[in-house]
């Protein structure tokens, strides 16, 4: 995994707190990691790089896509909460989203499922995949998969889902990696300002991450 943030403590910190995940490089631009270009599985990258009071570097959308573009999976770790922000940055490339508010083993698992080349979504983007299953924007769901994304919605854990449906909390994880790859796929191609079109969404609703539910 590589690294790129601008806080110096993550940087450095993040080897320590998680000794399973070998970091191969820590940097604190796009700029430094695309010059290095390390044999990474995984870049994780803050999305607001200008804390130091640089200028001139890439961030946001414009540094997902950059380290996309290289081959990249990018897995962003950030603060941000706004889904138009992340719907954009997800449309840009970025194979997942994980807020810095989530305690450690939830993000070493984030490392590990975008490594395997699954997608994660946080739970305010589970609530619009949601959105855009019920406007027909992922038809090639199957039922159960419909059922597994509505209970993800609603916030219920995967145990609680498996216990409910009769399957195992594994299949339960199965069926809700398969949505997210097509709901990432969906965001691919479709613009914050398309998606407040085809889903119906008045203006700021993929601002505020309370809305839509």
């Amino acid at each position: 995994m590589a690294v790129v943030d601008d806080d110096t403590v993550i940087r450095e910190g993040l080897p320590y707190l998680l000794p399973e995940l070998r970091v191969v490089l820590a940097v604190s631009s796009v700029e430094e990691l695309l010059a290095a270009r390390p044999a990474a599985d995984v870049v994780l990258l803050d999305l607001v790089l200008t804390g130091t009071g640089r200028t001139g570097v890439r961030q946001g959308a414009a540094a997902v896509e950059a380290v996309a573009a290289a081959g990249y999976r990018v897995l962003i770790y950030t603060n941000e909460r706004r889904r138009e922000v992340l719907v954009g940055c997800m449309a840009a490339g970025a194979r997942g989203v994980v807020h810095k508010a989530e305690p450690l083993p939830a993000l070493a698992g984030a490392v590990a499922e975008v490594a395997a080349d699954r997608v994660v979504i946080t739970q305010a983007l589970v609530g619009l995949a949601e959105l855009a299953e019920r406007r027909g924007g992922l038809p090639s769901l199957t039922d159960r998969q419909r059922e597994v994304l509505s209970a993800r919605a609603r916030g219920e854990a995967f145990r609680s889902i498996a216990e409910r449906l009769f399957i195992g909390k594994k299949t339960a994880e199965e069926h809700m990696s398969v949505v997210t790859a097509k709901f990432a796929d969906f965001l691919r191609d479709h613009s914050p300002a398309d998606l407040e079109r085809e889903l119906g969404l008045g203006p700021g609703d993929l601002l505020d991450p309370r809305r839509p539910r």
